[in-house]
């Protein structure tokens, strides 16, 4: 049985909340952004050096940086030495004088809108436990942003089942549809939450309390 919706958190409260995470482990800064279509971001924040900002847009550095081209191709996390995108300008040398030495990027969306986070510290490598607390909480960010209700009724009931271990196929069952209709569920609600895997996805609606 599908649990009773919680309220989503606004989008400001998940930020604010969770400005103390981030910065706990983004030292040297973080870059977030929303929704980036091709008229430009919903919304986008840096807490980077100024003159690092100053620089980077000065110069079109967004055209030529290894991370964000990365995030914009992708859905997923990873740390920047982990991009294999040749860096020919050499934007990630000249943030390292800004003390953007190590960090990471957390992509979501489709190639007509994506929205992105990047931390950075001057330090240490993040490790997998960080990564893990970002991503999450960049899953609960986009969805506070863009979904009131993020799941329908129908693609809720598919995930209460497999959150109960159940197959796909025996999800199928237990609801008296096809497998291939709760295949179609879970990939639309996949899609628009722009993760791949139908785990990623249950963990998303447990999160936000619309599962049990």
């Amino acid at each position: 049985m599908v649990a009773n919706a919680a309220i989503t958190p606004t989008a400001a409260e998940l930020f604010q909340d969770s400005l103390d995470i981030i910065t706990s482990i983004g030292t040297e800064g973080y870059f977030v952004m929303l929704n980036h279509v091709r008229m430009g971001p919903e919304f986008i924040q840096s807490s980077f050096s100024q003159d690092w900002q100053a620089e980077y847009d000065q110069n079109a550095y967004h055209l030529r940086d290894p991370t964000f081209l990365w995030s914009l191709a992708n859905n997923g996390t990873r740390r920047w030495s982990e991009i294999r995108i040749p860096d020919a300008c050499g934007v990630m040398k000249r943030a390292r004088r800004y003390g953007l030495i190590f960090g990471a990027v957390f992509s979501q969306g489709k190639a007509t809108k994506k929205s992105v986070l990047s931390v950075a510290r001057d330090d240490r490598e993040l490790n997998d436990k960080e990564m893990t607390v970002l991503a999450d909480w960049f899953d609960q960010y986009v969805i506070a942003c863009n979904n009131k209700q993020p799941f329908s009724v129908k693609e809720l009931n598919v995930l209460q089942c497999l959150a109960n271990d159940m197959t796909v196929e025996e999800a199928a069952t237990h609801l008296n549809i096809s497998a291939s209709a709760a295949k179609a569920r879970l990939k639309t609600a996949r899609d628009r939450h722009g993760v791949k895997t139908n785990t990623r996805i249950v963990a998303t609606a447990l999160r936000s309390n619309l599962i049990a």
